[in-house]
C-alpha cells in the first residue's frame, strides 16, 4: 500500500469514529486497519489518533492531517472523474437514503435504468422517514421532501409533488362531504406524524391561507399506512400524490376540498459536500431530475 492509501484510511477511521467500523465498511479486519494505522504514524513519527476500548480521537497533528488529507483525496477523485468524464464509464458504490413511501413508489424506475445505463455502479439504498444528519452520516445522497429549514444544507431541487385531501366513498357518504377546510373539524382525520408541512394541513383560497383544526384517533409515521386507512373507511387524511394515485384510479378514495389548492413540495437531493462532487452522483441527481421533474407529477 502506498503512502496515499495509509491516508485514505486515516480518513475513513476518523469519519466512521472506530476502526471496526471503518474496517467493516470496507470488509476488513480491525486488525488490518490498526497495523496500517501504526505503520503510518511510525513512518511520520507522530501520534495521530488516541484510542480507546469504545471510541478514537485525533491528536492535532492527527486533526490537521486529517483534514488537509481529506482534500487531498476529494481533489483526486475530482481529477479522475474529469478524466472518467470523457467516457460514460461509471463505477463505484453510491448510498442513497429516501422516505419510504418515496422509494417504493417512485425511484425503483429511474434507479434501474441508471444502473442499467451504468452497469458498474452499485447503489445500497436505505427507505425511511427519519432525520438525517448528512454531514455525520455516511450517505452520499439523502432525498427529502418539504422546505429546507436548514440553509447550511446542500441540496438540488430534483421534482416536485402536490398534497391533495382524501377520503372513501362510503366514509364520505356516510359523514358527509366537507364543503370548506372548517368542516374538518367534524370529521375523522388521519395524521402524518412526523414533518409539520404534513401535520398541519394547509388550504389556500383566493391568497388566503386556511389551516383548520384537525384531530383524529390516528396518527401515524408513514402516508401509505393512512392512506390505506382512508380507503378502509376510517376518516380523511392529507397526503402527497404520489401515495393517493394509486388508490385515486381505483376509485377506493375520492379527493375532497378541490375548490381550495394545498402546498406544492419540493423533492430534494442533499449531498454532505459543496466542493465536490463525484460524477457518479451528479449523473444520478440528473437522472433523478429527468424522471422527476415534470408538471403532471
Amino acid at each position: 500500500m502506498s503512502e496515499f492509501d495509509d491516508l485514505f484510511w486515516l480518513v475513513e477511521v476518523v469519519e466512521q469514529g472506530t476502526l471496526s467500523a471503518a474496517a467493516e465498511k470496507h470488509g476488513l479486519t480491525s486488525a488490518a486497519v490498526s497495523k496500517r494505522l501504526r505503520l503510518m504514524e511510525e513512518r511520520l513519527g507522530v501520534k495521530l489518533l488516541i484510542r480507546n476500548t469504545r471510541r478514537l480521537r485525533a491528536t492535532e497533528a492527527g486533526a490537521m492531517y486529517y483534514q488537509r488529507g481529506k482534500r487531498l483525496l476529494e481533489a483526486f477523485q475530482e481529477l479522475e472523474d474529469s478524466v472518467a468524464s470523457t467516457s460514460d464509464r461509471l463505477c463505484g458504490t453510491i448510498r442513497l437514503n429516501a422516505p419510504l413511501s418515496f422509494g417504493v413508489r417512485q425511484l425503483t424506475k429511474p434507479l434501474d435504468h441508471y444502473m442499467q445505463a451504468h452497469p458498474e455502479v452499485e447503489v445500497t439504498l436505505h427507505l425511511d422517514d427519519r432525520y438525517i444528519d448528512i454531514a455525520n452520516s455516511d450517505y452520499d445522497v439523502v432525498i427529502r421532501i418539504g422546505h429546507l429549514t436548514d440553509s447550511s444544507l446542500i441540496a438540488q431541487r430534483i421534482g416536485r409533488t402536490r398534497i391533495i385531501c382524501f377520503a372513501s366513498p362510503d366514509y364520505l357518504d356516510k359523514h358527509g362531504r366537507p364543503q370548506k377546510p372548517e368542516d374538518l373539524i367534524k370529521h375523522h382525520c388521519l395524521l402524518y406524524e412526523h414533518n409539520s408541512v404534513l401535520s398541519d394541513w394547509r388550504f389556500y383560497a383566493d391568497g388566503q391561507l386556511i389551516m383548520p383544526e384537525v384531530r383524529g384517533a390516528l396518527r401515524a409515521n408513514n402516508g401509505d399506512v393512512l392512506c390505506q386507512s382512508a380507503a378502509n373507511g376510517m376518516g380523511v387524511t392529507c397526503q402527497p400524490l404520489f401515495i393517493a394515485e394509486d388508490s385515486l384510479q381505483a376509485g377506493s378514495v375520492e379527493q375532497v376540498l378541490t375548490n381550495y389548492t394545498m402546498e406544492e413540495l419540493n423533492i430534494y437531493a442533499m449531498y454532505p459536500s459543496r466542493h465536490f462532487l463525484p460524477l457518479k452522483i451528479k449523473r444520478l441527481i440528473e437522472y433523478l431530475k429527468e424522471w422527476l421533474d415534470k408538471p403532471e407529477f
